[in-house]
Order: structure tokens, then sequence, then C-alpha cells
């Protein structure tokens, strides 16, 4: 792969070079155009908790944006239905998911508050399931990946979860592991998670409450940031993640062996990764004070120089 050039920040249009600043009061973890909105419809979440939706001029200029829900506490990721223009799903550090639909007066309802036992459990992150949009799994702070369904989540029963995954060795630790990002393939059948100061989990989604994870990658570190993982490629085949020591790592999803190991980050971390939904173009951001845009271009086998055993 190689750097294919720079967007000015995470709010910008890389080919036409227009921004705008949304009103939050603190930094931006993820804005993402609704689907089948023309581009012309942008959800946003801050760390301040506000959820936004910010509508945009045939132009990209920002018309108007609107403050459709607020965490008490950070807000890391939004969770989209696939084909939705209207609907979407928030998940905050005060355990909080909310439902969005912008065709409501009062687009926010309170979907669930993830617990352990009678424990709030904060999140960082969010995912719908792409084959089957009333699921969506959740991860935060302890180390249980939750999935839910709209259709069936009863706070009286098992705090309203459908099933939980972990690595069985970390279901007792004392090493605090925290889920900092989690997401489902393309055909939601399998499930990804990161851990901090630990590695990254591939799950089965239609594997029973409990089960073992199916695979592992191993190599970068996760510690200082809330730090992304994602699939890349058209049928999942690659898990792409960014480190604490600025580089970005590809994995082959099959083997678990890195195949690929580029600087992506001079500041010294790489946070966020998105995959372009059709080409394999590949987004990046981190310390550094601009995103990032892959495409592979290398003619030879990459020699991962750098990479330490």
């Amino acid at each position: 792969m190689s750097d294919k050039g720079n967007g000015m920040d995470g709010k910008t249009d890389i080919v036409n070079g227009k921004s705008f600043h949304p009103p939050f009061s603190l930094c931006l973890p993820q804005a993402k155009f609704l689907p089948n909105s023309g581009d012309s419809t942008l959800a946003m979440c801050a760390r301040d908790g506000q959820v936004r939706v910010a509508e945009l001029s045939a132009t990209q200029c920002c018309r108007n944006t609107k403050r459709v829900a607020q965490h008490k506490g950070a807000s890391h990721k939004l969770a989209l239905e696939p084909d939705s223009p209207c609907t979407f799903l928030s998940a905050g550090e005060d355990a909080v998911v909310f439902t969005i639909d912008l065709r409501q007066d009062r687009p926010a309802s309170k979907l669930v508050v993830t617990k352990e036992k009678e424990k709030k459990v904060g999140l960082y992150t969010i995912y719908v399931n792409p084959a089957n949009t009333f699921q969506f799994a959740v991860g935060g702070r302890d180390q249980f990946v939750r999935i839910y369904d709209q259709r069936k989540i009863d706070e009286n029963e098992n705090n309203g979860v459908l099933k939980k995954f972990c690595p069985h060795h970390l279901v007792n630790s004392e090493s605090k592991a925290n889920i900092t990002c989690l997401v489902y393939s393309h055909d939601g059948s399998e499930l990804l998670a990161s851990y901090n100061d630990e590695d990254i989990y591939l799950f089965n989604s239609s594997h029973s409450d409990g089960a073992e994870y199916i695979k592992r990658y191993k190599g970068h570190r996760n510690n200082a940031t809330v730090k992304g993982v994602n699939f890349y490629g058209p049928k999942s085949e690659f898990v792409v993640s960014g480190s604490d020591c600025g580089h970005i790592f590809l994995w082959e999803k099959s083997s678990c062996q890195i195949v690929q190991f580029m600087e992506g980050d001079k500041g010294g971390v790489v946070n966020c990764l998105e995959p372009h939904p059709h080409l394999p173009v590949l987004a990046t951001s981190g310390l550094d004070h601009d995103v990032k845009i892959w495409a592979p271009t290398a003619e030879t086998p990459t020699k991962l120089a750098g990479l330490k055993e």
C-alpha cells in the first residue's frame, strides 16, 4: 500500500477541500454519512457526550446542525443501520445506548443501559449486524462483547443481553482488559474485538453464549488511546488495526499472519481506520493533523522492514 495524500481533518471533503466546524466543546471521535442520504446528512458524536446531525447543502456546505442526543459522558462511536437514512444508534461512557430516529420530534430514545450484574459498564464502541439490523454489539470498560436484539431487550432478564463473548483466559482475569473497538464482518457472520493492553480476537457471531474466540491477531500495541480495528477487503479477508507505535498492521484473516506493516502517523498513534465501501482504499488518522488515504500499489511482496519478532 502507499499513502495517496491527505485530507485536512475529520470534517473535510478531501476532493473539494471544504470543511466546517461543528459546535462541540471537545474533540469529535467519529462522524459518518447516513446511508442513502446523498452524502447530505452527517451524524457526529463527541467527547462532551453530544450526538449531532449536520445537514449539508448540494455544495457540501453545512446548512445547520442539530443536537439529537446527549450522553452523560463521552460518546465515541455511532452505529449506522444499513440502507437507513434516518435511524442510527449511539453509545456512551454513561453505559447508555440510544436509538435515534430523525423522523421523530424527539429523535433519541434510551434503548438499554449496559450492566454487569448491577454495575454499569461504560461503552467505547457499538456496531449493527449488517445481516440482521435488529442485532447490535457493544464493548467498553470490561472484557465482554455483548450482543443485543432490539426486539428482545428485557433488562430484568440477563440485563437485556442476548449473548456475551469473551476470550476464556480473560473471563476471570485481573488484567482489567477493556474493549476499545468492535466491528462485524461484511455479512455479519464474524465479529472482531480489540482489547487494550491485549490482542485482537475474532468470534463467530452465530456461536452460542460464552463461546471461545476462533482467531487471535498479535503484534500491534493498544494502550495509549481508544484504538480502532476493522475488516478490509470485499469479503472481510483481512484485519487492519492501528498501533501506539504509529504503524498500521494488516493481517490475513485466515492465517493470522501479518502481511503489511507501514508507518501511518508521525505523531506516534494510529486510532481510526475506515475502508472504502467498494474500492480497495483505506483512510486512516491518528495524532497527526491530517487523514491519510491508502491504496495497494506494490508490485512485489512487502518485506515488513522494521517489524520485530
